[in-house]
């Protein structure tokens, strides 16, 4: 069951990212979600939090990037995907808390905010309008 829900994770991450590269020039705002197999917030919460994301997302204005912290080789390709979203790699991996969505100015790339991903799906929403209102 573990392994369908990260396949199906997988799958999301892989469509959102196709989507968003051709949204990458309109985004104001880059969400990083945080997460890992072994997080229970992220198992139980993480595909919600980023279905809730992207049907929010209907303007584009926000670029989601998964940034999974599972293992070396999960860390090594956020770790690219990230540096292609124009963050710091290494800035991000300091932010080692995993069932966190952080936002960021995708101008500037400073920090705006966070939020759990436990959070219910108008909070999140809220969160990512709010934050490319900044």
């Amino acid at each position: 069951m573990k392994r369908m829900r990260s396949l199906l994770t997988v799958v999301t991450v892989l469509i959102l990212g196709i989507s968003t590269l051709t949204a990458q020039d309109n985004a104001k705002v880059i969400a990083v979600m945080n997460k890992a197999d072994w997080c229970p917030a992220c198992e139980k919460h993480g595909e919600r939090a980023m279905t809730a994301l992207m049907k929010a997302n209907t303007d584009e204005a926000v670029r989601i990037v998964a940034n999974d912290v599972t293992d070396d080789e999960t860390k090594k390709n956020s770790s690219l995907k990230l540096t292609k979203a124009g963050l710091d790699a290494e800035k991000i991996s300091a932010m080692k808390s995993t069932g966190v969505i952080y936002f960021f100015d995708a101008g500037t790339k400073e920090r705006i905010s966070s939020i759990s991903m436990s959070k219910d799906d108008a909070d999140l929403v809220a969160a990512m309008k709010k934050a490319v209102n900044k």
